[in-house]
């Protein structure tokens, strides 16, 4: 019986020393104020202004008002637990400033007014931000010197110009 019990022990061990470990990711961000990070260059998404219609770009990222972002996380009306979809819209007084991809394909981001939904999709080297909207078209970083960066929605090349940080506000 020992001898059973022992080789049962060591299939076990062989088994699991055989399954690929598990990469370590971020967890999903909760609800709150972050700054939106691109892995690629560190430059945070910054709008032109805070209104209906400004386009939404990259620019040094200095912790700037203008660069934070209040995410709100969808709850499952069935479970009542969190899931991995959120509205995002530029911090501060006003409620209808919200972040989306521009309703023409190829153009840069912009603030509306209309509510976007986004899946985050965590991953080594950040967050892949997918529109629900765009059917999975993921946010990039668009860089165009001499002017400044921009933030598309296109399909993902897995490349780190579609991966991005959120860094808590406070």
């Amino acid at each position: 019986m020992k001898v059973l019990q022992k080789l049962a022990l060591a299939f076990s061990l062989a088994a699991v020393s055989a399954c690929p470990t598990q990469a370590q990711t971020a967890p999903l961000p909760d609800s709150g104020t972050y700054f939106i990070v691109s892995a690629l260059n560190e430059e945070a998404l910054e709008p032109g202004e805070a209104g209906v219609g400004q386009n939404v770009g990259l620019r040094e990222f200095s912790r700037s008002g203008m660069q934070k972002w209040l995410l709100t996380r969808k709850i499952d009306a069935g479970t009542k637990k969190p899931t991995n979809r959120y509205n995002i819209r530029l911090a501060g007084e006003s409620q209808d400033l919200n972040f989306q991809p521009h309703p023409v394909a190829g153009m840069q981001a912009i603030i509306s007014t209309d509510k976007s939904v986004f899946v985050l999709e965590p991953g080594d080297a950040g967050f892949l931000v997918k529109s629900v909207a765009r059917n999975g078209d993921a946010l990039y970083a668009l860089v165009s010197p001499p002017s400044y960066d921009e933030a598309h929605f296109g399909p993902s090349d897995g490349s780190a110009k579609f991966r991005w940080k959120f860094i808590a506000a406070n």
